[in-house]
């Protein structure tokens, strides 16, 4: 492989290599990836069609080099709709994801077993939808956190949580 000097940035896009720069967080980023075709043996991963080097540079941060592993072939995935798509991947990280490791501490959590973990799974995101129903009715709506729905849910006792839970008609209105 070529040193990374020779390959960063590309210059003009190409169906193996391309660059974005852009605005993000109001610092200045360029992100630069270079695909090339693999096999599964050859990265030891079950169905791997294409493998990349993504690097990331940003203003005031240290670069960032990733290594990608994905199942689409070349003729379907190029370079630059590969930047894309890994750009819009974060939606999904910073959006359910952070609120389950942020509040409910998704990514310490101990369970092991099968059953449990698709339980408690459901219940996580349970949690997440009625807190972001109970979120359309405050005031400031995004200046709540889910630890202020578990804290309207705890007060006098759980008494507003065992009314959401048992009640024929639950009313998230009547929590804020």
């Amino acid at each position: 492989m070529p040193p990374l000097r020779a390959i960063f940035p590309p210059h003009e896009p190409t169906p193996t290599k391309a660059r974005v720069q852009e605005i993000n967080k109001s610092r200045k980023e360029s992100r630069s990836i270079v695909t090339a075709p693999v096999s599964a043996e050859q990265v030891c991963f079950p169905l791997a069609e294409q493998a990349a080097l993504l690097l990331r540079q940003t203003e005031g941060r240290k670069d960032e080099l990733a290594a990608l592993i994905t199942s689409a072939e070349p003729s379907r995935l190029d370079a630059i709709n590969w930047l894309g798509l890994n750009r819009d991947h974060w939606g999904i990280e910073s959006g359910l994801h952070q609120r389950l490791d942020i509040s409910h501490n998704d990514d310490r959590c101990r369970v092991r077993n099968d059953n449990a973990m698709l339980v408690l799974g459901m219940m996580l995101r349970l949690s997440n939808s009625l807190f972001m129903q109970w979120r359309g009715y405050q005031r400031r709506p995004d200046h709540v956190t889910t630890t202020d729905f578990q804290s309207a849910l705890s007060e006098d006792h759980h008494r507003p949580a065992l009314r959401l839970a048992v009640h024929k008609h639950p009313d998230l209105k009547r929590l804020s």
